[in-house]
This record gives structure tokens, C-alpha cells and sequence, in this order.
């Protein structure tokens, strides 16, 4: 007898479904008995189909590695296995010393994307049990993309439905979406081809697997979209597109103010370039802008996804941004409705500088990785000297190692609960098997912390009023323009830029997909591509070290040539955290956020005692 269950693939943010099959005498896991995974064919997003991480979903299930039991680090200094009331015993002491002795605003919560809405509820109410005003999500690439869509007003009409994406005549595709979520370029491919006048631009520095299928192809300096965006909403509003919106006088206000010729030295792009695809996007009857930038793949991302949505808008053009946490807009939105986070309270880098300096003496990190996803040294150095790090996971992870207390969480298809794709709909999730060994739920883990601490006195704040506000956003907009056109000789000393490579196997910071056999097997160790030139004068071939070194941080890291590679950019793959920790920690303080940016490097031999 089989039982098919649906779920939804836990590996980015388009919520593409799927349906595990459970029959009478399959092998055991856990408690429950799993046959394989089956494709599903009603599915809204995927429509049958799924990716490289898709396919890879039921071995997160099944993985041998999944933690089963508490762990709580002992005298000797080493996490040992332990049951639960002891794991919560310990964390709750431990919580209510620090709140006793520091006060509870010495507390701050990290919540991932693989949050569903409801665990997210539930952590708000312990954020206000505790006291703290100390609340927010942890993944940096899609914070800052979702600050900068907030803040730049633009309300275009958003894609609903891939059948939208296919009706369109003219798509502008920036970033590499088709590697970020490869069921997006079914749609994206149809619409292409469906007429042979049909206009899909592709938009970025290099020849990424979008950029093989664009038409036409914008190719701007290395993480210079930005710029390239200014230049096509300045063209927009100058033919009228856009001119009744809300925002368009203060658009046109910094636009005026520009020197455009500085700002095409800047994108190294003319508007000349840019006026089919721009006369497509306007003119059309159905058109699209998607935005899929990840991991210091852009310079401010946050302008960059802000400038998208602007365009989209001011062209009639629906929107699409493809975020890569799975419940990323969800935790927002449900974490909004309950009032976080507050005015003073410390968003998710302001947590971490803060228990670099002290300010911070207990990190509670549900679902999340934040010592592996944030960039440099910063958090990794301060989270071996909290006095309290306590974490959430279904696998290893620097941050379970770093950990006072780690509890074992279960994973998508071993929950219930309602999620937010990247297409604004709620998707009801069902839990397909349990959690292995005594592992929980994130909400019922936050539950058995919540019934440990006393009844919380704080009234449940209102929901935080949207900050957008055109003015600033297009301020902000004119000083990094002003700032990249004048002070470009003064950057951090390299000879290259560094870019992450997109992997179709890996999502965000490789916490989940890390650990599954095919990413292991197609990228068992960090690499960095470079150009043939490059190569060439460095003496290298595949397969040589050579080390990688930032202002900040260094690796050594093996060769591997790239053929459709500018010379002055070298790739390595963003979800490794001796790459991340190339780049360097800066702390916007308009943003509230890090600007995680390419870096320069300087890329060099080894000597022979090195090697």
C-alpha cells in the first residue's frame, strides 16, 4: 500500500512542490518508511519538474548526519549528548542568569528563512517574554534585498503565476536566475522562443548560464548593475514612462542632478545599448523584470533590487524577485504584524557586531547558520565568547559548533505550517514524516521555551510602519553613484575583483545542501576560476593552489580555468565559508545591514614550501 504526501522543496523561495511516496516495506527511517520521491505534477510553480536541489530534498530527510538528540557543551569544554529536559533546563538557566544580571535587552533572536509564519509568531511572542526588543531574520543576501525593496516605494504589478512569465514579450533578467532557480528558465525559455521577436535581456558582467539565452545582452562593468539601472530608468521617465507615480518627481530631481555620461563611464554601458530592450520593456504588451542577484554578486544589491522594482513599475512591466530563503518574505511579514522589529531594537549584523563588542551576551539562532553565512571574521571570532550561543538544526553547522546548547530541529516535510513563495502566495505546508530520533519542530522547541520563562507583561506591539520613502532611497542612490564615479581609484588594494559563482547544486550559505551527496561530490572543496590570461600569467593550470587573499582574510583555494571569464574577475563558489570570510564586514549604518560587496583580491602563487 503507498501513500503519497505533498510538501514543498525547503532549497530557495520558488515553493515548487513535490510528493513523497511512503509504501508498505520500504526501508525505515527514523519512524517512518520512505519509498521515494515523486514528482508533481499539479504542482503551481514547477509543474512536475524539479532542479538539481529539488531532487536532492528526500535525502535532507534521510541524511545520516541529522542530529537526533540535544547536545549541551560540557565542563571540558566538548558538546555532549543529552536528553531534552536537561537541554532546556540548561538553556533556560543560563537565559534567565544573563537577563538577571545584563538585562533582557543582553538577548538577541536570529530567525532563518526555513522558519514557517507560525514559528515565527511564536518567536515574537518569546522575544517579548523575554523582554528584549532584539528580533529579526538572519541571511544576509536576502535582508538586504528585501530593505531595498521596502524603502524605494515602488509598487509594481508582481508575477503571480509562471503562465504570466511566459505571456511575455519583453523579459530583463539581472543576475544568473537561471542557476539561482532553474525552474524559473522553463518560463522564461518559453516566452523567449514563443516568437522570434520576442525580447529577453539579460543583464551582468559575465557569461553566466543566463546570459547563453539572452537577447539582447547588456554587459556592464563587474557588479556595476546599479548603475546600468539608473541609466535605464533615466530613459524611462525621459519618454514619459512612470511620470504620474509617486516617486517619479524625486527620481527625476537625482536624475537631473547626474552627470549621465559619468554614469555610462560608470556602468560601462551607453544608453544607446539600452534603448531596444528599454522601447521592449515600455512598449510590450506584457512584460517582466526579474531580479536574482545572490551573495555579493552586485554592488548594494539592496539599489540594485530597488532600481528592478522602479524599473518595472515605471514600464508597466510585472516584477518577479527571486530570493533565496525559502520562507524569506514570509518571516519578514509575519515578524512585521507583530511589531518587530522595534525601533530600537538591533537588527540581525547590528546582533552580531554587538556580541563582538560585549553590548550582546546571549545569541538564540532558530534555523539558521549565522557563524557560516555572515562575511569576515567578525561574528565568527565573537561567537566563541558569548556567554550563552544557542542554535536550532537539523545538521552540523559552525555555528552548532560554536554552540552552548544545540537542539535538534526538524526540517521541511517534517512540519506543518504556511509559507510565503516568491510569487506572494501562502502556501500550506503538511509534514510528510517526523522529525529522526527526538528531534522537534522549531515552534515546538520555541513552545518549551516559551512555557519556561514567566508570563510575559508586555502588550503585543502593532504591526512597524512600511519605511519607504522615496527620498532617501534615491539619496542613497545618489551617493553610491557619486562615490563609485569619484573615488574609484581608491579602493581597497587588489588586482581583481571577486565574484561568486552561482552553483545549481548549492543554495544560499550550503548550510542544508552542503552535507547532500551531489553538492559534495560536484564541489567537494572551495575553487576559484579565473580567465585564461590570468592563468597564464600566473603560471597556473587546473588543479593548481594558489592563494586568494582580501584585505581582511586569505585562502588557498585550487585552480580551475574559465573560458567565458573577463580578466580582471575571478569566481569561487559563495556557499563555502572560507569564502565568505573574504569578504569584508561593513556596517551600513543607513541600512541598518551589511553591504556585502565584490571584494578586490590579489590572486598569487605559492612557493614550493607551501604547496
Amino acid at each position: 500500500m503507498n501513500q503519497d504526501q505533498r510538501t514543498i522543496c525547503p532549497f530557495c523561495s520558488m515553493g515548487c512542490t513535490l510528493r513523497i511516496n511512503r509504501a508498505v516495506g520500504a526501508p525505515y527511517v527514523g519512524a517512518s518508511e520512505i519509498a521515494r520521491l515523486e514528482y508533481d505534477e499539479e504542482g503551481r510553480v514547477n509543474r512536475g519538474s524539479l532542479c538539481a536541489k529539488g531532487n536532492m530534498a528526500l535525502e535532507l530527510l534521510t541524511h545520516a548526519s541529522r542530529f537526533e538528540s540535544p547536545r549541551v557543551r560540557g565542563a571540558d569544554g566538548e558538546l555532549e549528548r543529552t536528553s531534552w529536559d536537561t537541554a532546556l533546563e540548561t538553556l533556560g538557566t543560563k537565559l534567565r542568569d544573563i537577563v538577571a544580571r545584563h538585562g533582557p535587552r543582553s538577548v538577541g533572536l536570529l530567525l532563518g528563512p526555513t522558519l514557517t509564519n507560525e514559528e515565527t509568531v511564536q518567536a515574537a511572542a518569546l522575544a517579548r517574554a523575554i523582554g528584549t526588543p532584539h528580533v529579526d531574520q538572519a541571511r544576509p543576501e536576502d535582508h538586504v534585498v528585501l530593505e531595498g525593496l521596502g524603502r524605494c516605494s515602488a509598487r509594481p504589478e508582481p508575477i503571480r503565476d509562471v503562465q504570466e512569465i511566459e505571456a511575455c514579450q519583453a523579459i530583463l533578467v539581472v543576475g544568473d536566475l537561471f542557476t539561482h532557480a532553474p525552474c524559473i528558465a522553463k518560463p522564461v525559455l518559453h516566452a523567449r522562443y514563443d516568437n522570434r521577436r520576442n525580447l529577453l535581456g539579460t543583464l551582468g558582467f559575465w557569461k553566466s548560464r543566463t546570459f547563453l539565452f539572452g537577447k539582447p545582452v547588456l554587459r556592464c562593468l563587474a557588479g556595476r548593475e546599479a548603475a546600468a539601472l539608473t541609466l535605464f530608468l533615466h530613459m524611462a521617465l525621459e519618454q514619459g514612462a512612470g511620470a504620474n507615480l509617486p516617486w517619479a518627481a524625486e527620481a527625476r530631481a537625482m536624475l537631473d542632478g547626474l552627470d549621465l555620461a559619468e554614469i555610462e563611464r560608470l556602468a560601462g554601458l551607453t544608453r544607446e545599448e539600452l534603448t531596444w530592450l528599454g522601447d521592449g520593456l515600455r512598449d510590450a504588451e506584457s512584460s517582466a523584470v526579474l531580479f536574482g542577484c545572490g551573495f555579493a554578486e552586485s554592488e548594494r544589491s539592496d539599489l540594485t533590487a530597488g532600481l528592478c522594482a522602479l524599473l518595472a513599475e515605471a514600464t508597466g512591466s510585472r516584477f518577479l524577485a527571486m530570493l533565496g530563503g525559502p520562507n524569506a518574505v514570509g518571516v519578514r511579514s509575519a515578524l512585521a504584524a507583530a511589531g518587530f522589529p522595534t525601533e530600537d531594537g538591533l537588527r540581525s549584523a547590528e546582533m552580531l557586531a554587538a556580541a563582538g563588542t560585549g553590548e550582546l551576551k546571549a545569541l538564540l539562532a532558530f534555523g539558521c547558520d549565522p557563524v557560516g553565512a555572515y562575511p569576515g571574521n567578525v561574528f565568527r571570532e565573537a561567537a566563541h565568547e558569548l556567554p550563552l550561543l544557542a542554535t536550532t538544526a537539523p545538521l552540523d553547522s559552525l555555528t552548532a559548533a560554536a554552540a552552548h546548547v544545540v537542539l535538534p530541529a526538524g526540517t521541511w516535510g517534517e512540519k506543518s505550517g504556511t509559507v510565503v513563495n516568491a510569487f506572494g502566495h501562502e502556501v500550506q505546508m503538511e509534514a510528510v514524516m517526523p522529525p529522526p530520533g527526538t528531534a522537534r519542530t522549531d515552534g515546538a522547541i520555541i513552545g518549551a521555551l516559551l512555557a519556561s520563562l514567566p508570563p510575559s507583561e508586555a502588550e503585543p506591539a502593532g504591526p512597524v510602519e512600511d519605511p519607504a520613502d522615496a527620498a532617501t532611497f534615491f539619496k542613497e542612490l545618489e551617493l553610491y553613484l557619486r562615490l563609485e564615479a569619484r573615488d574609484e581609484g581608491a579602493r581597497e588594494m587588489g588586482t581583481h575583483w571577486l565574484f561568486p559563482e552561482a552553483n545549481p547544486g548549492q543554495t544560499g550559505d550550503g548550510w542544508l545542501t552542503g552535507p547532500l551527496s551531489w553538492p559534495r561530490h560536484e564541489s567537494p572543496e572551495p575553487i576559484v576560476a579565473l580567465s585564461p590570461a590570468h592563468a597564464r600569467s600566473l603560471g597556473v593550470r587546473v588543479g593548481d593552489i594558489v592563494r586568494v587573499r582580501s584585505r581582511d582574510a586569505s585562502a588557498n583555494l585550487a585552480v580551475r580555468i574559465e573560458e567565458r571569464l573577463v580578466d580582471d574577475v575571478v569566481l569561487v563558489p559563495p556557499h563555502h565559508p572560507e569564502i565568505r570570510r573574504l569578504s569584508a564586514w561593513r556596517l551600513d549604518g543607513v541600512l541598518r545591514d551589511l553591504d556585502v560587496r565584490p571584494e578586490r583580491v590579489t590572486v598569487e602563487t605559492l612557493g614550493e614550501e607551501t604547496r
